[in-house]
């Protein structure tokens, strides 16, 4: 979501700043990670996180006007409900409200880790997907990871995406058949049941 103030003021397109939604009328408080958008009549949108601006706009955004996005390249968000919703629908800022999601970006990723569920896994590219970062964070996911531990935090719960464990992290596997998750003696994971569907992390109300 980009507010459509933002988009004429640097003269871009929706499409050149890679957004799905483009909205106006509202303050950009309006976008602030936490708030529910209502579109339309039944359609509603939780706020997650602000949208980084990353490399790949370069290709689509003039040098000049890319130094001047961050801050206003838009949000993230999920679909609480959906709906049809359709260009000038009226779109407010609901009553409801969710809990900020940290903006930064290890902030953000120990945020996700601290709800991975006991006996459950999640994967490298299950989890870039959730924190909403670009690929080139693959490089520093176990430098993250271990500073996640270090915090007291369940990080030997995130495999590579081979679903295998990293090698970064003292006892993964000892730690993992503690909680009831199987690996080969070469580390991959045995039971695939026991990933963590993470679709309605950014549904919960805490």
């Amino acid at each position: 979501m980009v507010r459509q103030e933002d988009l004429d003021r640097h003269r871009l397109g929706i499409w050149q700043v890679r957004a799905n939604i483009a909205i106006r009328g509202l303050s950009s408080e309006a976008l602030e990670s936490g708030n529910v958008l209502l579109i339309g009549a039944v359609t509603q949108l939780r706020v997650t996180h602000e949208c980084e601006v990353c490399k790949v706009l370069r290709q689509y955004v003039p040098g000049e006007k890319f130094k001047e996005l961050p801050g206003q390249r838009g949000s993230l968000g999920v679909f609480l409900t959906g709906g049809e919703i359709s260009v000038g629908d009226r779109v407010s800022v609901d009553r409801a409200r969710y809990p900020e999601v940290p903006e930064r970006i290890y902030e953000r990723l120990a945020w996700l880790v601290a709800r991975i569920p006991h006996g459950e896994v999640v994967t490298y590219a299950t989890l870039i997907q959730l924190v909403g970062a670009a690929r080139p964070y693959f490089r520093v996911l176990p430098t993250y990871l271990r500073r996640a531990a270090d915090a007291g935090l369940p990080a030997h719960r995130v495999l590579t995406s081979n679903c295998a464990v990293t090698g970064h992290l003292d006892d993964q596997a000892a730690r993992l058949a503690a909680e009831g998750v199987a690996v080969s003696d070469e580390g991959a994971l045995l039971d695939t049941s026991v990933f963590w569907d993470a679709r309605d992390v950014y549904f919960q109300a805490d």
